[in-house]
């Protein structure tokens, strides 16, 4: 017996993409009767004739899983252009992404693997009855060679986030949450963190993966875990995001804001990509593009409890309104019964 819905994520839960963009939507499928498979990727050899047997062996599983299927529901994987032409074949076919995948973090793929990586992606684009896209930018690109786009940001469940209550408090702890790949967008605001702490007693709390040194800035490192990242957040009383303002970040959908907001932590990020849209400038935190902007709106932070209260409320009404599970599982339940058929109703 087959299902509704096989759904193709990037990664399982450990991965944040895989549990925010299509995970956590799933018990509300649950709910309506609509019927899924989830297929994680395999762990394929790195070379060699294992890694091509591995590979044919993923094909047809995949095929098989897809004639059981009304509909294939791919979360940024780029599987080969044959693959995604047997996948589509006489069914819907659904493709996800929150990431500027057509490029890369220093824009040094090869010749040959940007070519391939290009093809494959604009060839799944194209397939798809409905592509997702996680931000405008990304929408903006999908739309050259896709058929329908639909903006749908990333969202985390507000109901889990209590709301910071600030307070005058010493020492201000001013946090960052992410992957260690990330560090190097922090590092570069420490000069402006040095200057902040030659002027408040303030404390820089880093959660990661591993530990950040910043000379002249002290700094607590604290592991990530998805049990404790909630009340990582609600020790801080500011939330920072910085990043350059190049291809591969304006790709990115946002999302260490959306939690800082949920929280009550007001944000101060770089205004670039989603932020813009995300964080209202002055209302829920601060769009910033200068060392500047950044020391003034950290020091007109620190220096005003009640102004980190109000913008913290702001902003968690802004993600629970615009950023939450709540918001997001309408349009992405109407992207399923339009692939299933707008006449589909799910059998109870």
């Amino acid at each position: 017996m087959g299902q509704d819905v096989l759904f193709l994520p990037i990664s399982g839960p450990q991965g944040a993409s895989s549990r925010y963009r299509l995970l956590q939507f799933l018990p509300a499928l649950e709910a309506l009767g609509i019927s899924y498979a989830v297929h994680l990727p395999p762990k394929l050899p790195r070379s060699g004739l294992g890694r091509l047997f591995a590979s044919l062996d993923e094909k047809s599983s995949l095929e098989k899983m897809a004639q059981d299927s009304r509909a294939v529901f791919i979360q940024k994987r780029l599987l080969p252009v044959s693959w995604i032409d047997r996948l589509a074949y006489a069914r819907p076919l659904l493709f996800d992404f929150d990431d500027a995948i057509f490029t890369s973090p220093a824009n040094d793929r090869s010749r040959f693997t940007r070519q391939r990586v290009e093809h494959r992606l604009n060839h799944v684009l194209s397939c798809a009855q409905t592509v997702i896209a996680g931000n405008r930018y990304l929408q903006h690109y999908a739309a050259q060679y896709a058929k329908n786009v639909v903006h749908l940001p990333t969202v985390l469940d507000s109901h889990r986030y209590p709301a910071k209550i600030h307070q005058e408090t010493k020492p201000i702890v001013v946090g960052w949450i992410g992957h260690s790949v990330n560090h190097p967008y922090l590092s570069d605001l420490g000069s402006v963190l040095k200057r902040l702490a030659s002027m408040f007693d303030v404390r820089l709390l880093v959660v990661s993966d591993r530990d950040l040194e910043m000379p002249g800035v002290p700094v607590e490192n604290r592991r990530w875990t998805e049990a404790t990242e909630i009340a990582d957040i609600l020790r801080m009383d500011i939330g920072l995001m910085p990043m350059p303002d190049d291809p591969w970040t304006r790709g990115k959908c946002g999302f260490k804001a959306i939690q800082y907001m949920a929280a009550g932590v007001p944000v101060i990020c770089s205004a670039v990509g989603a932020n813009l849209d995300i964080v209202r400038d002055g209302i829920d935190g601060f769009c910033v593009s200068t060392a500047e902007q950044w020391l003034e709106c950290l020091v007109a932070l620190c220096g005003n409890v009640d102004k980190r209260q109000h913008m913290g409320q702001s902003a968690r009404l802004r993600v629970q309104e615009s950023y939450s599970l709540e918001s997001a599982i309408p349009i992405w339940h109407n992207i399923l019964f339009d692939a299933l058929d707008a006449n589909y109703r799910p059998a109870h």
